[in-house]
């Protein structure tokens, strides 16, 4: 049995594995049959069977192996497993970094999430001092980059001096997030870069001193670097020459043996490679991975250079008389250093098992674009939900996805299990949180990027399901009970319930706006009019408490009615319950009366006070307080 790739992975992810299953299970049969056949057509030999009683040997893999494995293929069941069973999340990997680099690269957000909870640092440095940030931006994973902000060093440098925002390929996601992050806690990028290019002239000028104060320049500090090391590292070419000139050791070795040389052909410093030679620089010596400075080479000048270094030094070890290897002058300019980054990171092709939980995301992103591109101009300013400056990039900041998302998942369903996770999710700007089907809101009590038109439109579905990789909103929930409606052909219902102040007129606000969002344009005209609607229900039944300045004193029921053939709201009906009137007569400790009566007194001319027999205000039992 065959089938196309494409049209395998265009399958569902259930019924994709089920075929591969029976296809697996056909390749075995066939495979039975043809050894059965060959053994026909050689006189029936019959292949005699191992003993029963031989020790079966199993291949075993070491934990640290298996989470890796696990990480790269996003198996997050299995990472998850792996940590519980007590692997360590400070295992190192091959390149020096922790497994919080290898999520990085991989833009594993779920394991990562998972150990960074278990107590990994997210400022570890690899052999070339890249935080895990270096790696997320260098690949342009934005998800990946919006968690690890949440407690990472964003200016740790490199062994090239280099911040990830330098990494950032400038007008992605990545780069606006770190710049924003930036800006918000007070850095500026501007003498951040002035500084990384006076990095040199300062270098050097030091160097100078030391040599005319008669300093020693081979000194090693505790891991053994020295100056030549640094300068070689870091691409310092006069820095460089300045050393070798005061008579500086060509070829010290650090604690990892790793000599200036090492340094050079590793990071495409053609021109220090080549004055090292000249100043007689061993380049047969090993480091502690047994790798001459051929073997980590990056370029082909280099490696050549270094080829030829290495038989003139054999020659010299048989005459001492051989003259040192000689080098191409061209090289010296620096015009064949490589400006690259140290890690050629190079873009990975996304698994299926990746691709599975993005396809319906990235179904929503084009969705939303097109439905931006599509809407009319509109001129009515703050009452149009796009408003005048649609073109404006809108602030968009959504966590991703977290495992406690939902908080029926939970292994453990206590109070204080609860209220752990809703701390931990509140103080991350995790507002919403779902309990089964249920949405939970904790009101932050300030303004958040997250009720935009363009997040409203991400939450788009065409079924209805909820969608694993975007987390949970009132637009989610709002856009499930949509297609509820549509499915069932009845009408659906939300119950907004909780203490005063907690946000159930902002979140049926919420509500209403992506429901007419949704719809077409005569949709949008819906939303402007009840805006109006409720400005006048405030006024009459809003009055400010101890806990809310614009507590609503009344039950409202808010019903919108839809066009079944074009699935378009056509009219709205507000009706109230329960007003408390007695608010007018007598007012509890510390609270005030409904609104409109400040609104009058701040809003009126004086003519229509003196009409209204309002001239002297502090005559009325009303405390009259300005109403911002």
């Amino acid at each position: 049995m065959e089938i196309d790739q494409c049209l395998l992975e265009s399958l569902p992810i259930g019924q994709r594995q089920r075929l591969v299953r029976r296809m697996r299970c056909e390749q075995i049969r066939a495979y039975y049959e043809r050894e059965k056949s060959l053994q026909r057509q050689q006189g029936g030999v019959k292949v005699r069977a191992l003993p029963t009683h031989r020790k079966k040997h199993h291949v075993r893999f070491r934990p640290a192996d298996i989470i890796q494995d696990a990480i790269i293929h996003h198996n997050d069941k299995e990472v998850l497993r792996l940590l519980k069973e007590g692997v360590d999340p400070n295992t190192p990997i091959s390149s020096g970094g922790s497994l919080l680099h290898l999520c990085a690269r991989h833009d594993n957000v779920f394991a990562a999430e998972l150990l960074i909870e278990r107590g990994l640092s997210v400022n570890l440095q690899d052999e070339d001092l890249w935080t895990a940030l270096h790696v997320a931006c260098v690949c342009d994973h934005a998800d990946m980059v919006l968690l690890l902000l949440a407690g990472v060093n964003v200016l740790l440098q490199d062994i090239n001096g280099s911040i990830p925002l330098d990494y950032a390929i400038e007008g992605t996601e990545t780069s606006y997030i770190l710049r924003k992050h930036l800006e918000e806690n007070g850095v500026d990028v501007s003498s951040m870069h002035a500084m990384k290019i006076q990095r040199p002239s300062t270098m050097l000028s030091d160097v100078r001193q030391l040599v005319a104060s008669g300093g020693s320049l081979n000194q090693p500090n505790e891991e053994g670097i020295t100056l030549l090391h640094i300068a070689c590292a870091s691409g310092y070419r006069e820095v460089v020459s300045v050393l070798l000139q005061s008579g500086a050791d060509p070829h010290p070795a650090d604690n990892n043996f790793w000599t200036p040389l090492h340094l050079a052909a590793k990071y495409g410093q053609t021109s220090i490679v080549s004055q090292l030679l000249r100043h007689g620089a061993n380049p047969t010596l090993l480091n502690c991975n047994q790798d001459k400075p051929y073997d980590i080479a990056v370029s082909e000048p280099i490696a050549d250079m270094l080829l030829n270094a290495e038989e003139s030094w054999q020659q010299r070890l048989k005459d001492p008389s051989a003259p040192l290897p000689s080098t191409d002058q061209r090289y010296d300019s620096g015009s064949h250093d490589l400006n690259t980054p140290v890690k050629n990171l190079n873009p990975l092709g996304i698994p299926i098992a990746k691709r599975d939980s993005l396809l319906e995301k990235c179904a929503m992103f084009r969705e939303a674009a097109g439905a931006l591109r599509r809407q009319p101009s509109q001129d009515n300013g703050l009452d149009s939900p796009f408003g005048s400056g649609a073109s404006k990039l809108e602030q968009v900041k959504l966590m991703p996805p977290a495992p406690n998302d939902d908080l029926a998942s939970l292994s453990e369903l206590t109070d204080s299990s609860l209220l752990y996770e809703m701390q931990k999710r509140f103080g991350n700007d995790q507002i919403y949180t779902y309990i089964g089907h249920i949405l939970l809101l904790v009101n932050p009590n300030k303004e958040l990027p997250i009720y935009s038109t363009l997040v409203s439109q991400l939450y788009l579905s065409s079924t209805g399901r909820l969608c694993s990789s975007l987390p949970p909103h009132i637009f989610s929930s709002a856009e499930r009970a949509y297609h509820m409606m549509q499915q069932e052909k009845r009408p659906q219902c939300f119950i907004l319930s909780g203490e005063s102040g907690s946000g159930k007129t902002e979140a049926c606000k919420h509500i209403v706006r992506h429901l007419t969002a949704r719809s077409s344009t005569k949709g949008f005209m819906l939303e402007p009019r009840m805006k109006h609607v409720n400005c006048v229900l405030e006024a009459f039944g809003h009055a400010k408490t101890q806990r809310n300045s614009n507590s609503s004193r009344f039950i409202k029921l808010l019903t919108i009615q839809y066009c079944d053939k074009r699935r378009t709201p056509l009219r709205a009906h507000v009706y109230t319950y329960m007003l408390e009137k007695s608010r007018l007569v007598h007012l509890p400790a510390q609270q005030h009366s409904f609104k409109i009566f400040y609104l009058m007194a701040e809003g009126l001319s004086a003519e229509e006070k003196s009409a209204l027999y309002l001239n002297n205000v502090l005559a009325h039992r009303y405390p009259v307080i300005p109403v911002k």
